[in-house]
């Protein structure tokens, strides 16, 4: 039996209720027992002592926690619906949503800001009594406590993302969307125009994308998958005060639409980015994409101001089979890489003041064993993020004559190919990687041989790119492009 969005309603609102009030009421308690009867021993003689503050800090940071997170809850689980549940039941379901109910979106940047900042917040506040603690359990021998400061200095990290997002709010303002067609349709277009409240310099290439991605659970996990992803390069029309941009993409019929969220649903969301002077822009907003196959009218067509890509000139990349050596450079190729090095480091620098520090100098067999391990791990992540950085590809055709030439940090191979040895371009997906609400799907570009063996020829590539690269190349070689091929074989290292 299907259950309706109505029922979804009702038991959602049931479960914050009921999941708010164990958090609310511990929370109270804790306030109303533990914190407000020594309140005025905090101003008074004698006062209180260091382990009675310490604990009276404590009670008051993880009361007021779970006051806030807990009556946060109530509260949503006790409030009016806004979404219509009649309407989301029915033909028209993108009108029942409060948010799609007319073709004039907005982001919600200014709610993500201040989810952030109460986040961080949060964080310092349970970060902050270990601060207090430290001297006492130095004074004691307890040197793990100096583990203990990674706390605090994540929370200056949330407090740095926090300002960056308040900057980058009073920059751009709130973005705004007009669908046309509205809803986005499948089978159509997903075309519109946005607004932001700042003018861009003349000239500034927009980066637009428009991701389907499947959200679904497995039993107690959840995951995420790239249905479809598309990007293209806008220029936006000038103006003094603000900036208008249109945007259009085609979108195959057999697409999912937007969906409510459930064990597995659909979300279509638009990202616009742009490199500027200080801050950069970066937005991003779900549109409710459903199977009309309307398209964008002529007009909005024509006032159109796409940029060519790097992507949109691939097809040349082959053009000319004049024996010039072509590098095959992924999109993604550097996507990544910064987190892999600052992860890596990280983990390689803790498990060593573990290991040293800790496990040898207190004699701790199981710290030293553990740290050892830690830092391995930090070491495979950063070695793993260095190779791939400076992994590269390059071809050169010539006179029916393929040259492939592969560079790595220790030195590299050259293959040399006849076309006629060449069975088929082959593309294959190589896993995904989220960082932030920004999903990458990778691809490998390869050659299939006659011989049954497998070649890789380029990496990191979004889908769009290594449809347009392969393309183009199976054209070159007069050959078939097979997509998800068998894992490339380790030839060419």
């Amino acid at each position: 039996m299907q259950v309706t969005h109505q029922q979804k309603q009702r038991n959602t609102s049931i479960f914050l209720a009921v999941f708010g009030a164990f958090f609310l009421l511990p929370g109270l308690g804790l306030l109303i027992f533990k914190v407000i009867p020594k309140v005025p021993r905090l101003f008074s003689s004698p006062p209180l002592s260091g382990e009675d503050f310490e604990s009276v800090l404590a009670a008051g940071v993880v009361g007021l926690l779970f006051s806030l997170i807990g009556g946060g809850a109530v509260f949503w689980g006790l409030k009016k619906p806004s979404d219509d549940a009649a309407l989301l039941d029915s033909d028209t379901p993108w009108l029942g949503r409060k948010k799609w109910a007319a073709n004039s979106l907005r982001d919600s940047f200014a709610l993500t800001g201040g989810l952030i900042w109460g986040f961080a917040i949060i964080w310092n506040l349970l970060a902050a009594p270990a601060l207090f603690a430290l001297p006492d359990e130095l004074n004691k021998g307890n040197q793990l406590i100096w583990f203990v400061l990674l706390f605090p200095l994540v929370g200056l990290y949330l407090i740095g993302i926090a300002i960056h997002k308040t900057l980058d709010w009073r920059r751009f303002g709130q973005m705004k969307v007009k669908l046309e067609p509205y809803p986005g349709a499948i089978g159509g277009d997903v075309a519109g125009t946005l607004h932001l409240s700042t003018p861009l310099p003349a000239g500034t290439p927009v980066n637009v994308s428009l991701d389907c991605v499947r959200h679904y659970r497995q039993g107690k996990n959840s995951s995420q998958s790239i249905v479809w992803q598309h990007y293209s390069l806008f220029e936006p029309l000038q103006s003094r005060r603000s900036t208008t941009l249109q945007f259009l993409f085609e979108v195959p019929a057999d697409l999912p639409q937007s969906s409510a969220g459930s064990n597995s649903y659909h979300v279509w969301t638009l990202r616009i980015s742009a490199e500027l002077p200080g801050v950069d822009l970066i937005r991003q907003i779900e549109l409710p994409v459903f199977p009309t196959a309307e398209k964008a009218s002529a007009s909005f067509r024509i006032s159109l101001k796409p940029l060519a890509t790097d992507i949109d000139s691939s097809h040349t990349l082959f053009a000319d089979d004049n024996g010039e050596e072509q590098a095959i450079v992924g999109d993604y190729r550097n996507k990544g890489f910064g987190t892999g090095l600052t992860v890596g480091l990280g983990f390689m620098a803790t498990g060593t003041g573990l290991a040293y520090f800790i496990g040898h100098l207190q004699q701790e067999t199981f710290l030293l064993g553990f740290g050892a391990l830690f830092s391995l791990i930090g070491f495979a992540i950063f070695w793993f993020s260095i190779s791939g950085r400076f992994r590269h590809y390059y071809l050169r055709l010539s006179q029916s004559i393929l040259e492939f030439r592969y560079k790595s940090v220790f030195g590299g191979n050259l293959v040399t190919l006849n076309y006629d040895e060449i069975a088929a371009v082959t593309t294959e997906s190589r896993g995904a990687m989220t960082v932030g609400n920004k999903h990458y799907q990778f691809f490998n570009l390869g050659l299939k041989l006659k011989n049954g063996e497998a070649l890789r020829i380029g990496d990191r590539f979004s889908r769009q790119q290594v449809e347009k690269t392969a393309q183009a190349l199976a054209q070159e070689l007069g050959l078939e492009v097979e997509e998800k091929a068998t894992r490339m074989s380790k030839r060419v290292h």
